[in-house]
């Protein structure tokens, strides 16, 4: 069954009008007028499954308020207030898990269209690909426990301390990598703004965009790899030590005599091989 998909501005919208609705509800047993457009636009993009999970967690919630308010049942772990939160807001939840899920290349798309800047657009996909990454670690790690038999409920129930050191160990190291290896790429790959320092103010078409040669204010072009902590600083000499190389082989073939001779003898890069070497690195 191929998915419908809508517009990102119009599940951001169904977002806002949802927290805005909830806020605004006199009453919180009527915020069921605003989940049901909510489960509506989950079934018009064809996502059942996501549907199904929120719907069985909205039918659970309703039987429980049902039963607080008019049988008297009183819970000593989950108490009537979060039940009666959870209600309330189950059509916020709804609308933003769908914002969520949306495809980077989707978001970062619509975020272009009205103008955003480049760090906004970065930080947003960041953060709305922070649960969908979680949710990855978390089921490679039950994988993994599952393999070593860690996963039993004789296992759980007598060890329930050691089960969650092996979670959460395995988890904060994950994200720990993660975080590493978003700020090697970060160097490594510079943004826009980054990109025009490093070429002396001049955008991808060769234009100066901030003047004749001049570099952009605030920026540092060539940042010193002892300011930059961690496994970032390593990235950025790795990156410096392959200009070299590849300048230092540009320019021996340049004064090397050419001929198809000597072309049969060179052991090093051809000549075209800088500029593949330099769009890497920078």
């Amino acid at each position: 069954m191929e998915r419908r998909s809508l517009a990102v501005l119009a599940k951001a919208g169904a977002v806002l009008c949802a927290m805005v609705g909830v806020s605004l509800a006199p009453d919180a047993l009527q915020t069921w007028l605003l989940a049901a457009p909510a489960f509506g636009q989950l079934l018009y993009q064809r996502k059942l499954r996501l549907a199904l999970s929120f719907g069985a967690c909205y039918l659970l919630l309703s039987l429980l308020l049902y039963g607080i308010r008019f049988h008297g049942l009183r819970m000593v772990i989950f108490s009537e207030f979060y039940v009666l939160m959870f209600f309330s807001l189950m059509p916020v939840f709804v609308t933003a898990c769908d914002l969520i899920s949306t495809p980077p290349g989707e978001l970062s798309a619509a975020l272009s269209q009205i103008h955003a800047p480049t760090p906004v657009i970065l930080g947003m996909l960041v953060v709305f690909r922070f649960f969908p990454t979680m949710k990855a670690e978390l089921r490679g790690v039950h994988q993994s426990m599952k393999n070593r038999r860690l996963t039993g409920p004789a296992q759980v129930l007598c060890h329930p301390a050691v089960t969650c050191e092996y979670v959460l160990v395995p988890l904060l190291l994950r994200c720990l990598q993660i975080a590493d290896q978003l700020s090697v790429s970060a160097v490594a790959r510079p943004g826009d703004g980054a990109y025009r320092a490093q070429r002396g103010g001049k955008d991808h078409a060769g234009k100066n965009s901030c003047g004749a040669g001049a570099p952009v204010p605030g920026r540092n072009p060539h940042p010193r790899p002892e300011s930059i902590p961690g496994a970032a600083a390593e990235a950025l000499l790795v990156q410096r030590q392959r200009y070299r190389h590849a300048v230092f082989h540009e320019q021996r073939l340049r004064r090397a005599p050419s001929g198809p001779a000597q072309d049969a003898g060179r052991s090093g890069p051809r000549p075209g091989a800088f500029k593949a070497v330099c769009s890497v690195c920078v």
